[in-house]
């Protein structure tokens, strides 16, 4: 059966690039509004292939517009996590400089949208947020501020820097997002693990239980006589809160 769903996976991933590839060209200047859209059809798919079961989710509690946009603030567990976000938010993701130089997906990941980070470089990294700052007006952005995975129990801190995009685009809400799956240990990305040794990892299982909450959103109201460290750490406190008890 893991056979069977990556076999799945993967070719369902080739096809959907062989279609953005044909698409590339007539659709380009239209990419910011049919990327995430397309990125939502293939993550559903994902799901359906490796079986898993949405057990509770929240909607966008607001709705985009031209002068608003959302920053979606999210633990980070497993490569599932991708596909659960784009599917239920559509959602574009920010993400490490290492994602655009991986076979296919690269290409197809920048294609769709991605934003990519060099990490380990204060100056690239602001550059990064501000534009994540000028981008996320009228978008859904997806940011997972503890640079890593790690499972439930490892409560990996978050980075700052993304709660700067806030004070540099004012139209911009963030909204901490809790991801738990039931058994996030049998899938948990590890740090000596590539994305495919993750996702066979994920592949094994029969299948996977996980809800999604949204949190009470942070706007520039909520800087106002706070530092972007306390806002940060306000947001992870929200997101960890939901992790502690009974799934």
């Amino acid at each position: 059966m893991s056979k069977l769903k990556l076999i799945s996976f993967l070719a369902l991933t080739l096809t959907a690039v062989i279609v953005l590839w044909i698409l590339a060209v007539p659709c380009f200047p239209w990419r910011d509004k049919i990327g995430p859209a397309l990125l939502q059809l293939y993550a559903r798919v994902c799901l359906m292939i490796y079986r898993v079961r949405i057990d509770a989710s929240d909607e966008l509690p607001v709705r985009l517009s031209p002068d608003r946009g959302i920053i979606l603030i999210a633990n980070h567990v497993s490569a599932l996590d991708i596909f659960l976000m784009a599917a239920l938010y559509k959602t574009v993701f920010l993400s490490k400089e290492e994602v655009r130089r991986y076979p296919v997906i690269g290409w197809a990941a920048a294609m769709l949208g991605t934003i990519f980070v060099r990490r380990g470089s204060p100056r690239e990294s602001r550059k990064v947020i501000r534009e994540v700052a000028r981008l996320s007006t009228g978008r859904v952005i997806t940011i997972f501020p503890q640079g890593t995975t790690g499972s439930t129990k490892d409560a990996l801190p978050f980075k700052r820097g993304a709660f700067k995009a806030v004070e540099l685009n004012h139209g911009t809400l963030l909204l901490p997002v809790t991801i738990r799956y039931r058994a996030d240990d049998d899938i948990v990305w590890q740090k000596n693990q590539n994305l495919l040794e993750n996702l066979q990892a994920v592949a094994r299982q029969e299948s996977v239980a996980v809800k999604v909450k949204i949190h009470r959103p942070i706007s520039i109201i909520d800087y106002a006589g706070k530092t972007v460290e306390d806002v940060c750490r306000i947001a992870q406190e929200r997101v960890f809160s939901a992790l502690h008890g009974a799934y």
